[in-house]
């Protein structure tokens, strides 16, 4: 059909792109990123498909590609769907159609999970067998797979000895243990040791869902590790945890560079006095890019943090003298929030144009006032996704009054700055040792 149209209307084709076995939730799938890649590179001047949900059905990333198309001056046409999305209209009809096609996918999507709960409820596995079992291709029934059971046996021993994942799997590996497809990994270890399933409980949503929204389903199978093994392993991962993770906090991670290649510096720290009373730790920055001439090389962070402390003071002395001039922090907002909100400017403009459609179309009313409730409800959910993206975004912009207020007397109309600087007393509040407090 797609080719028919474009000898119709003269086009050549450049490529095809074709996604199959892919779900149109999002623009992540590889033949649409090949797709806007070309796109970017001025290889397309017209995109053809049949209709808007097979290149997406997701509102937010249907107006996304929609705006990136304009920006690089590629056309989008619809061949079962035959309107301008240039014009106001058809940019309106687009919008719907988007609407229509999220709310289908969902549907869909809720339909399939009923679907395979009732499947895990009656016992038939709605996925692939995990290591250890095979599915019955008759009943769908998990049965024991003897080779890789005895493989799972082994691996929860050596877990009832005390041996940590890592460990485990360099054991697997060198022992040449079966495995049809990919290598033994600790975070292989860790999800056969972590799946219910060897005990007989099927949790459908484990990795997925909320805790309290898991389906748990008891005696689903044949359990290859008794209850007893499957306890005392969890006592055994519960002690093999970090024990003191989240307990030092390192106050320049992912920010300080290194002044020799330029990479992000790693946190790290060191003891001195360890497991006594004296007890000190030490924060440093290394690099360890293997090209660099400074790997190796350690910065103390507690010394970066005095000199940071001394920068800020000097700084903000130094506006104190200019009667109380300062820099305002320029924040720019993300690119992804800019999208957001262009979506939802086009969204409120679909809502206005709703009442010339009432006037210019054979619409009822009920309809109108589903199309705009459903308008709303989009535009809720964005600003909902907004908020996620960056909660504080409206309390950023930073202005030379919230500063003052901070630390400052007003008399006569005249703002006068006290000794306390309010910048050093903001970094003293995120300093390590009122954050581990």
């Amino acid at each position: 059909m797609i080719k028919e149209y474009c000898e119709k209307n003269s086009y050549d084709i450049v490529d095809v792109y074709n996604d199959a076995g892919h779900s149109g939730k999002d623009l992540m799938r590889p033949e649409m990123q090949r797709l806007l890649k070309d796109i970017k590179s001025h290889k397309i001047e017209v995109i053809v498909a049949i209709k808007v949900d097979r290149l997406t059905r997701n509102n937010y990333d249907g107006f996304w590609l929609l705006n990136y198309c304009e920006e690089h001056d590629v056309k989008i046409e619809l061949i079962l769907e035959p309107y301008d999305v240039s014009t106001a209209n058809g940019e309106m009809i687009f919008g719907m159609n988007l609407v229509f096609g999220q709310r289908e996918r969902k549907e869909i999507g809720a339909r399939t999970k009923r679907v395979m709960e009732e499947m895990a409820l009656e016992k038939v596995h709605p996925a692939k067998a995990p290591y250890g079992y095979i599915r019955n291709s008759e009943t769908g029934h998990l049965e024991i797979e003897h080779i890789e059971a005895q493989v799972v046996k082994e691996i929860f021993e050596l877990c009832k000895q005390g041996k940590s994942t890592r460990s485990i799997a360099m054991t697997m590996k060198n022992n040449n243990s079966y495995l049809k497809v990919g290598k033994w990994t600790s975070d292989r270890v860790y999800k056969i040791l972590t799946n219910s399933i060897y005990i007989g409980i099927f949790e459908y949503g484990k990795y997925c869902r909320k805790p309290q929204d898991i389906l748990r389903v008891e005696n689903y199978c044949e359990p290859i590790i008794d209850i007893e093994t499957w306890n005392i392993t969890r006592k055994v991962l519960e002690r093999n945890k970090h024990s003191n993770y989240g307990e030092h906090i390192h106050l320049f991670t992912g920010i300080v560079r290194c002044p020799t290649c330029g990479k992000i510096l790693s946190s790290t720290n060191s003891f001195k006095y360890s497991g006594t009373p004296k007890e000190k730790v030490y924060y440093h920055l290394t690099c360890k890019n293997p090209n660099c001439k400074s790997k190796g090389l350690h910065y103390s962070s507690d010394k970066i943090e005095e000199k940071l402390v001394r920068v800020l003071n000097e700084l903000t002395r130094y506006m104190y003298d200019m009667d109380n001039e300062i820099i305002v922090c320029n924040f720019s907002k993300t690119k992804d929030i800019k999208d957001i909100e262009k979506v939802i400017e086009k969204l409120k403009m679909q809502e206005k144009k709703l009442v010339d459609l009432y006037f210019s179309s054979t619409l009822n009313v009920e309809t109108i006032n589903h199309k705009n409730d459903v308008i709303k409800k989009e535009i809720e959910n964005l600003n909902k996704k907004k908020q996620q993206i960056d909660p504080n975004n409206d309390f950023k912009e930073y202005t030379i009054e919230l500063l003052k207020k901070l630390d400052c007397d007003v008399e006569h109309g005249k703002v006068t700055t006290n000794n306390k600087i309010a910048f050093t007393f903001i970094f003293n509040s995120l300093k390590k040792k009122q954050n581990k407090n």
